[in-house]
């Protein structure tokens, strides 16, 4: 009845429903009656479950809520879960916090959101910028006591203020809505930050490259400019692994090396232009092989960008 997955999981569950959907030309059908059905249920009559029922049947039958953690997702595959009758909430903590610091409450699902701090947590903003972002803090009854044997590391993410709370340092970058709600756009370790003072989150490119079904993962990061000799200079870049079944299905030939480059260099350049001038992506590197992960498959960045030397 409920499926707590992380988010790749969930997207590669939204991406291959989708594309039987449309290979059985039902798309326009499915997109119509979801437009009915959301106004029937602004209205206090709800028959997504009626409606819906084939895919939900396809998912067991019985699945009522989906929670997705450990990472970014995008906010269209949370709506479109809501959309086909399903609760979607997300979560967000850390292992210092034993996990969980914030939830969506399930009685205020807001779509795009890390949710509202747990219970027995409180969450501020360190040092917003004028757009209310900053370094997300927590304070909670399950904050680690520290770094086993490490004074040193504890120290350096463990602030106490002057009524005598601890505050974790989370390193995530976020801002919370008027209504208490917390956002979380980037992680200040990935930050990439340019040579004029811009900052850049490599998740939120990424989550925009996320859409396009011709790439199965990608990962931005910053390339140095090899011909900057100071070597501070980065190019915004990304590597990508291409769905390869999705393109051969979808263009109905095997495309050699050249030919899924440009295709994908193409769709990179429709992403550019969503974005400001200094966001914009100037290399592509076609991955060959899987992305080292953790085990809640998130792309090991350092490990990647230490393979490119």
């Amino acid at each position: 009845t409920a499926l707590l997955a992380v988010p790749l999981l969930i997207e590669n569950l939204y991406k291959k429903i989708n594309a039987t959907i449309q290979k059985s030309g039902k798309a326009a059908l499915v997109n119509s009656m979801i437009h009915i059905t959301n106004a029937l249920k602004g209205v206090g009559v709800d028959i997504k479950k009626k409606v819906f029922g084939e895919i939900i049947e396809n998912l067991g039958g019985k699945l009522r809520i989906v929670v997705s953690a450990a990472a970014p997702i995008d906010a269209k595959i949370g709506k479109w879960v809501q959309d086909i009758g399903i609760n979607f909430l997300q979560g967000y903590g850390l292992t210092e916090t034993a996990p969980i610091a914030a939830l969506t409450p399930d009685y205020e699902p807001k779509v795009g959101s890390a949710g509202k701090p747990v219970i027995c947590a409180e969450m501020k903003i360190d040092h917003p910028n004028e757009e209310g972002e900053g370094e997300v803090l927590i304070k909670s009854k399950t904050l680690m006591l520290g770094y086993y044997e490490d004074e040193e590391a504890t120290n350096s993410v463990i602030e106490i203020d002057e009524e005598g709370n601890r505050w974790f340092h989370s390193g995530d970058v976020g801002y919370i809505d008027k209504d208490g709600f917390i956002y979380i756009t980037g992680r200040s370790k990935n930050v990439i930050v340019t040579q004029n003072g811009k900052n850049i989150y490599p998740e939120e490119i990424e989550l925009l490259l996320s859409k396009i079904p011709e790439i199965k993962e990608c990962m931005v990061y910053g390339k140095p400019d090899e011909r900057d000799t100071n070597n501070k200079e980065l190019i915004i870049s990304v590597k990508i692994i291409p769905n390869y079944e999705y393109i051969e299905e979808e263009y109905k030939k095997k495309m050699d090396e050249k030919e899924i480059h440009d295709l994908l260099w193409n769709k990179v350049k429709e992403v550019n232009k969503q974005l400001t001038s200094y966001k914009a992506i100037k290399y592509m590197e076609i991955k060959k092989d899987e992305f080292i992960k953790t085990t809640t498959m998130k792309i090991k960045r350092y490990e990647e960008l230490k393979n490119n030397k």
